[in-house]
């Protein structure tokens, strides 16, 4: 079983999202959505969400065009990035903030055993996050740091610059000014 020590939950995961995915995102997945529901963990940096939800917003924001075509959003970080399951590859993160995607590994629970290591803010140069909740405080599930402005338009990577936004329009918006992140 899989085994999230500082899960944070928010709400179930309907049954039809989870019959909807079945087959298409990894049975370990499954699992979670199934013991734990939506909700955050990794101190907060993680957040698993209804890829449904994000397909239909971010949809076109994820920028997959190499292997077979397949990205699912199955979480975003505090820092407004997106991961997504690639069944010809695995757990990929887009970060928009840097323009550039961080592989996670070949199975889910890659990911979740380089959360438990605490490396999970090295792969995505995340250093800044307990900082950011140390000055603003802890995030709203429905939210990340976004940089202001965005690091792409001048923006300097300090905590004073991250402030709390909406998520799927923070990744709207940066799409929109610096154009999807092919992968």
């Amino acid at each position: 079983m899989v085994e999230i020590s500082d899960f944070v939950p928010h709400a179930p995961v309907p049954a039809e999202i989870i019959e909807e995915y079945r087959g298409r995102v990894p049975d370990e997945l499954v699992e979670v959505w199934e013991n734990y529901g939506y909700g955050t963990f990794g101190q907060g940096f993680l957040r698993i969400v209804d890829p449904k939800l994000y397909e239909a917003e971010v949809g076109d924001c994820i920028g997959k065009t190499q292997g077979d075509g397949i990205a699912i959003p199955i979480m975003v970080t505090g820092l407004g990035d997106l991961i997504t399951w690639e069944p010809s590859i695995g757990v990929v993160g887009i970060m928009y903030r840097l323009g550039d995607t961080v592989g996670l590994g070949s199975r889910l629970r890659s990911l979740l055993r380089r959360v438990e290591d605490d490396f999970i803010l090295d792969d995505f140069r995340a250093r800044i996050f307990p900082k950011a909740v140390a000055a603003h405080g802890e995030l709203p599930y429905d939210q990340s740091f976004i940089f202001v402005p965005l690091l792409s338009m001048g923006g300097a990577a300090k905590v004073e610059n991250l402030h709390k936004r909406e998520t799927i329009p923070a990744i709207q918006v940066a799409v929109d000014l610096q154009g999807v992140i092919g992968h």
